[in-house]
């Protein structure tokens, strides 16, 4: 994959009242560039147990580190093939213990940085092999610490220890019960559940822990619970199922596998609480929600008791729908 094709634009921090319970939050300016804090298309976003937010600033070849305020904390990474450099990163995840793993999609491979930045490992090259990779765009850790990465361009997911060592790979291209068309996003939960979102089936897939299909729900459409390309997915520490639903510019928040959606927000364009061409989506342990807008060059984060005032991060006054 060539990571110049990844184009766009960049972020601006925004806040959104919702769920009662949720912190505050007083953001700090950013806007579309290069520098510290700024942003060119980010496509992935996590958060560890502090709640710091890391982001994937995908055509900058970096990660850039936030405190719960949204202030920019740190950057790393830089264009290129060599240890600690990246090629257009997509998915980002914490490992839950202290480690920042790294789907560095133009290079092929998964990095392994330190919470500070610094490098500790890489693994995979080019090709159709076990723990190879063609295009992987997101990555998920499951409560054992086991790694599971989606190979979107060979429609399959990949499982791998805690070290790194492949263990199992599921999936193939077609219409089928565990088959892919652009699988995105991997999230698990406290179960063992694993969730796949199947863009070009419009679709969600659940899997056990050895890649035996569960069940799948989603279909083609603009109503609640039918998706347009859904993206990103997370889920929180009660359960729910979060999907960013990128053609319909908006977000879907399931109780559980299937069904019809708790609730929905956003809309088409680019003012509070719209969006453009979204995709990654994180929960933090309080609950607050982060959606990268990279069409809109933006992070969105939903959350806080109540609303908060514009600022220079821009705030918004909406709650959950």
């Amino acid at each position: 994959m060539n990571a110049r094709r990844l184009r766009a634009t960049v972020f601006a921090l925004v806040v959104v009242a919702a769920r009662v319970g949720s912190p505050a939050a007083d953001p700090i300016a950013a806007t579309h560039g290069s520098e510290d804090g700024q942003f060119e298309r980010p496509r992935g976003v996590t958060t560890d147990v502090t709640g710091r937010v890391f982001v994937a600033d995908s055509d900058n070849h970096r990660i850039q580190i936030f405190d719960t305020g949204g202030r920019f904390v740190a950057k790393f990474g830089s264009y290129g093939s060599g240890n600690g450099q990246l090629a257009a990163p997509v998915g980002i995840a914490a490992d839950g213990h202290g480690n920042l793993l790294v789907a560095d999609t133009g290079n092929h491979r998964i990095v392994r940085f330190d919470m500070q930045g610094n490098y500790i490992a890489a693994w995979g090259t080019e090709g159709a092999g076990n723990g190879q990779f063609e295009q992987p765009v997101s990555i998920a850790v499951d409560v054992a610490g086991n790694i599971y990465v989606v190979d979107s361009g060979l429609s399959r997911v990949q499982k791998f220890k805690p070290d790194g060592s492949w263990l199992l790979s599921w999936g193939e291209p077609g219409t089928g019960a565990g088959q892919f068309r652009i699988p995105w996003g991997v999230a698990t939960d406290a179960g063992g559940n694993v969730f796949v979102t199947d863009a070009g089936n419009s679709r969600v897939q659940v899997f056990d822990q050895a890649g035996r299909f569960l069940a799948a729900w989603g279909a083609l459409g603009t109503s609640p619970g039918q998706f347009l390309q859904p993206l990103g997915i997370a889920v929180d520490r009660r359960g729910d199922i979060y999907v960013v639903d990128q053609l319909n510019h908006r977000i879907q928040r399931f109780a559980g596998p299937g069904g019809l959606p708790t609730s929905t927000w956003g809309s088409m364009g680019s003012g509070k609480g719209q969006m453009l061409s979204a995709f990654g989506i994180a929960v933090d342990p309080t609950g607050v929600v982060y959606v990268a807008d990279a069409g809109n060059h933006r992070i969105t984060r939903f959350g806080g008791p109540v609303a908060v005032e514009p600022t220079s991060w821009e705030a918004i006054k909406m709650r959950y729908r």
